[in-house]
C-alpha cells in the first residue's frame, strides 16, 4: 500500500495517515474559535465597559460562531454531498482567515460580531467537510478510532492554544485573534495533498464499500443523535464560557493562571478521548457510554461548584474535561457509523448543526439561572446533578436491555 501523498496521475492515492492528520488538523479551527480567547474575556469586557449589556455581549463573542455554524452546518453538509467535499473545505478556511483576524483592527463590539458570524460560517464548511472526508477515505474501526483522534488533536490543541491565548493576553486582548491566520497555512496543505471522493470513480467506490453491511439513512434515529449532539454541544461550552469567571470569583485574575487552568482543562478533555478510542468505543454500547460519560461530567460540575480555591476548581475543571473527552468523541462516532455514504455530508451538517447550536445557546441558559441563583457555582451545581441524572438514567436502560425476556414475551 502506498503511503506517497501524491498519486501517479490518473490514479487515486491511498489515504494513509499523513492524509488523516491533515484533515483531523481541520478541526482545530472549531477550537480555536473559543479556546485563545478564554483568559482575554475579562480584558475584552474591561475595554467595552461603556457598552449596554456587555456582560452578555462578551460572551456571545464567543459562542456566536456556533449560532452561525448551527444555522448554515446542515446547508454546507448538503452542499458537500453534491458539490464536493475539497472544494468547499477551501473556501471555508479561506473565510475563516478573514473573519478570524478580523478583531485585531476592529474597535466596534457590533462589527466585531459580524466577523465572528463570519467564523461561524466558515466553520460549518470545515467541519462538515473535513469530518466527511474522513468518513469518506476510511472505514470500520479505523474511522472509529480516528474519529476518536478528531476529539483529541482538538482537545490538544484546545491546550496549546489556551495556554497561547494566556501569554497573548499579556500583550491586549486583540493579539490572540492574530493566530485565526493558520487558517492559510491548513490552506495550502489541503490543496496540495487533499482530493475529493465526488467525480473520481477509483475514490467514489472506495468510499461506498466503506459503509457498514445494512446502514441505511434514518431520519428518526438521525433526529435522536441530533438531540444528543445538542445537549453535548450546550454541556461542552461550560468550561470555555464560564471557568474565567468562576476563577475570579475565587480570587485569581493573572491571564497567565486563568490559561493554564483552561489547558488542563483540554489535558483532561484529550485523556478522555484516548481512553474513550481504545478502551470504552469498543467495549460498550451507546447507552453505556452515555452513563459513563454522564457520571464524569457530573462529578466534575459538583468539583468545580464546590470549590473555594484556585487549586480545587482546578481539578473540578480537569474531571469535567475528561467527561467532555468521551462524550463528544461518543456522539460523533456513533453519528457517522449511521449515515451512508450518500448522505454522509447532509447528515454531519445536521449534527454539527445541533451541536454548536448547543454551544451557542449555553450563556442564554445559564446567565439567567446565575441572575436567579445568584452565582456561576450555583448553576453549575444544578448542571451537574442533570448530568448524574442524565447517566443514571443511561444505566437504567442498559439494565433493562441486558435483562432477559420472559419465556412467554420470548
Amino acid at each position: 500500500m502506498s503511503s506517497a501523498p501524491f498519486a501517479a496521475p490518473g490514479k487515486t492515492p491511498t489515504p494513509t495517515l499523513f492524509h488523516a492528520l491533515i484533515l483531523l488538523f481541520c478541526v482545530c479551527f472549531a477550537v480555536l474559535a473559543s479556546a485563545i480567547l478564554g483568559p482575554v474575556l475579562p480584558a475584552m469586557e474591561q475595554h467595552f465597559a461603556s457598552v449596554p449589556d456587555i456582560k452578555t455581549l462578551v460572551p456571545i463573542i464567543v459562542t456566536v460562531p456556533m449560532l452561525a455554524l448551527a444555522v448554515c452546518g446542515m446547508f454546507a453538509g448538503g452542499a458537500s454531498d453534491k458539490l464536493g467535499r475539497k472544494r468547499l473545505l477551501l473556501g471555508s478556511l479561506a473565510l475563516y482567515g478573514v473573519a478570524g483576524t478580523a478583531p485585531t483592527y476592529l474597535d466596534s463590539i457590533n462589527a466585531i460580531i459580524v466577523s465572528r458570524i463570519g467564523v461561524g460560517v466558515a466553520e460549518a464548511g470545515i467541519m462538515a467537510c473535513s469530518t466527511g472526508l474522513i468518513g469518506d477515505y476510511f472505514s470500520g474501526a479505523r474511522r472509529d478510532r480516528y474519529m476518536s483522534l478528531q476529539t483529541t488533536v482538538a482537545s490538544l490543541s484546545a491546550f496549546c492554544f489556551n495556554a497561547l491565548g494566556g501569554v497573548l493576553g499579556q500583550q491586549g486582548w486583540r493579539v490572540p485573534f492574530g493566530v485565526y491566520a493558520l487558517a492559510f497555512v491548513m490552506f495550502a496543505l489541503v490543496a496540495i495533498f487533499i482530493w475529493d471522493t465526488r467525480g473520481n470513480a477509483q475514490a467514489h467506490a472506495r468510499a461506498l464499500a466503506g459503509d457498514a453491511p445494512g446502514v441505511s439513512f434514518r431520519p428518526a434515529l438521525l433526529a435522536w443523535i441530533c438531540f444528543v449532539a445538542f445537549v453535548v454541544g450546550a454541556i461542552f461550552m461550560m468550561v470555555p464560557v464560564h471557568l474565567a469567571y468562576m476563577l475570579v470569583d475565587v480570587g485569581t485574575t493573572a491571564p497567565p493562571k486563568i490559561g493554564l487552568a483552561y489547558a488542563l482543562n483540554s489535558i483532561g478533555v484529550a485523556a478522555g478521548t484516548v481512553v474513550f478510542g481504545w478502551f470504552i468505543v469498543s467495549r460498550f454500547r451507546v447507552a453505556a457510554q452515555m452513563a459513563i460519560a454522564g457520571a464524569i461530567l457530573g462529578i466534575g460540575f459538583l468539583l468545580m461548584a464546590a470549590a473555594k480555591d484556585y487549586n480545587a476548581m482546578l481539578l473540578g475543571g480537569l474531571v469535567n474535561g475528561f467527561g467532555c473527552g468521551i462524550a463528544l468523541p461518543m456522539v460523533v462516532t456513533w453519528n457517522v457509523r449511521e449515515l451512508p455514504y450518500a448522505r454522509r455530508g447532509f447528515g454531519l451538517g445536521a449534527f454539527f448543526s445541533l451541536n454548536f447550536l448547543g454551544n451557542f445557546i449555553n450563556p442564554l441558559v445559564v446567565m439567567p439561572m446565575v441572575g436567579v441563583l445568584g452565582s456561576r457555582a450555583a448553576a453549575v451545581q444544578y448542571w451537574g446533578v442533570a448530568a448524574l441524572l442524565a447517566a443514571a438514567a443511561a444505566m437504567a436502560y442498559c439494565w433493562v436491555r441486558a435483562r432477559p425476556l420472559p419465556a412467554a414475551a420470548a
